[in-house]
């Protein structure tokens, strides 16, 4: 539950505050004079306390100071509210222990501080969190803290046991001591996280230790630690620090993720489930590359749909897209893993096969014609005209993905023209079937 205490001797600003923090979700009790402010503090804990500047019986410093002593508002949230600025009194007030300070005149800011205090002490969180601790009562005092904020924990006595669990899951934090029992230190497991594969290896880990050693802990950044807790843990140093480093790690991870499927949209074609033409024109330099360096053949080959346009008019757009997706997904099981095929324009699909001269091509694409002629995508059955072309490898500087389709294209449309159903390869003198 969160509560607010708000002590000012107007009673309109009173209402005005109480209002505010209302609508922000706290339950609010107010008081005229400081003395009255610190009996209500010293009978109820309250999250937040707001004060005025000109009280009529403390000044601000005087109160913070007092209500700073009081059992359970060591971190309790000290707002002192001004309507005039005196920057020497307001540095006293900070000074004695006040959290910030506020200008009367400027609520829309005052809203703008409540509603974040609000939802960052209402909101719970969801992950895991690996935490090595080999003392038995800190263990059970971090794990109560991590629990209540949402998080499932896995804890552990000894590094070599968390190591194991780190391997195996899928963590948002990492706290660990640093002076563990057993052969693996907390130091270790540090080293060992950030050699790990991908996205693991980037999560957020806190170090803790009871030796405040200055070099030991430039070293732990050194070796990748996001953070660093001095024991005796204060439980909402603690806090402030896990809900930071969860939230931000899990926001980084959605925007990685966002941005793959950004990336995906990008790069595939929304009808076939291909890649599209801006992908392969972004890929096709890796095989082009790859061929000349390792004088490996390279073969393109254009694949277009026969009387497509005829099966459109005839049965409309929606199953036409259907055939295509179908075909799409079947050319996609039967290619070899390291092949490329790309959806170019309308009908016509581009393949892209390393290791592959024109008459492994060939013979490729002559047994992929005659399980295609067995299938019927979306219901309908097909024939493909397709047309193949080598790359040049002793003219590489001349040869390229532009060049090599436009010869793969001009023998597809050879093969339309020879009745369609068939391959022809593209050959600098004459065209063979």
């Amino acid at each position: 539950m969160l509560n607010a205490l708000v002590v000012d001797s107007s009673n309109y600003f009173c209402e005005q505050l109480k209002e505010l923090l209302t609508a922000a979700g706290f339950e609010v009790e107010m008081a005229f004079t400081g003395s009255d402010g610190l009996d209500k503090a010293a009978q109820t804990r309250y999250r937040l306390v707001c004060c005025a500047d000109n009280l009529k019986d403390y000044a601000s410093s005087e109160f913070s100071s007092q209500l700073r002593a009081l059992s359970g508002y060591e971190f309790a949230t000290l707002l002192v509210l001004t309507e005039q600025d005196n920057s020497k009194l307001l540095k006293q007030a900070l000074l004695a222990g006040a959290t910030d300070i506020f200008s009367k005149n400027d609520l829309l800011e005052m809203e703008t501080y409540l509603d974040r205090l609000s939802q960052r002490e209402t909101r719970q969180l969801a992950g895991r969190v690996l935490f090595i601790e080999d003392s038995r009562v800190l263990q059970t005092i971090v794990i109560d803290l991590l629990t209540d904020m949402g998080l499932d924990v896995d804890a552990y006595n000894y590094a070599e046991s968390a190591w194991e669990a780190f391997q195996g899951g899928d963590y948002d934090l990492v706290i660990t001591d640093i002076m563990l029992e057993g052969i693996m230190s907390g130091i270790t497991l540090v080293r060992k996280i950030r050699r790990a594969y991908g996205e693991y290896g980037n999560v957020p880990i806190i170090a803790t230790s009871g030796f405040d050693n200055m070099s030991r802990k430039i070293e732990l950044f050194h070796l990748g630690v996001n953070d660093y807790v001095s024991k005796p843990i204060v439980r909402e140093e603690l806090r402030q620090r896990v809900f930071n480093h969860v939230t931000s790690y899990q926001t980084l991870r959605e925007l990685r993720t966002q941005q793959k499927s950004l990336y995906s949209l990008a790069m595939l074609d929304e009808t076939s489930g291909l890649f599209n033409r801006h992908a392969l024109r972004e890929f096709a330099g890796k095989y082009f590359s790859e061929a000349y360096r390792f004088d490996r053949p390279l073969t393109l080959a254009v694949m277009d749909i026969d009387h497509m346009k005829q099966i459109n008019e005839e049965h409309g757009f929606q199953i036409g897209d259907s055939l295509l997706a179908e075909l799409g997904a079947w050319l996609k099981r039967h290619l070899r893993d390291v092949d490329m095929i790309a959806r170019w324009a309308g009908d016509e699909l581009v393949f892209i096969l390393p290791d592959c001269d024109l008459a492994d091509a060939n013979g490729l694409m002559d047994r992929m014609l005659e399980r295609l002629r067995k299938l019927k995508p979306a219901g309908i059955p097909i024939s493909v005209s397709v047309g193949i072309a080598e790359l040049d490898r002793d003219n590489y500087r001349y040869d390229n993905l532009n060049s090599l389709f436009e010869r793969a294209d001009k023998a597809m449309y050879q093969a339309k023209m020879a009745g369609r159903d068939c391959i022809i390869s593209y050959q600098e003198e004459k065209e063979s079937v």
